[in-house]
């Protein structure tokens, strides 16, 4: 089902990228150094779709970065609870050994 629904979204974004870029194939130019820092002339002609794509996905990855930093103490939390966790069901099995109590069942079960 999940392959389906992958299909449903990914496709029709497919087709509408495709076809932006079929409509945006002019040629721009693109001065990776306008103030004239370096004595290579970094200039580039490129189809107007190319820094647009490029523009989207660092700006995926920029926003996905500062995502993942903002949610570290999250997970730092998460996995600080996880610890508490291991440790009580640790001390709530030796407990029931030592007065001869059957086990709990398994933590995926219980939930």
């Amino acid at each position: 089902m999940k392959a389906f629904l992958r299909a449903v979204l990914l496709v029709p974004l497919a087709a509408v990228l495709i076809g932006f870029a079929l409509a945006n194939r002019g040629a721009v130019t693109v001065q990776l150094d306008p103030i004239g820092l370096f004595n290579i002339p970094l200039v580039y002609e490129v189809p107007l779709f190319l820094p647009i794509f490029l523009a989207i996905m660092l700006g995926v990855v920029v926003g996905g970065t500062a995502v993942w930093i903002s949610e570290g103490r999250h997970r730092r939390a998460a996995r600080m609870h996880r610890r508490d966790l291991e440790q009580q069901r640790r001390e709530n099995d030796e407990l029931r050994r030592e007065r001869e109590l059957p086990p709990l069942p398994p933590a995926t079960l219980i939930g």
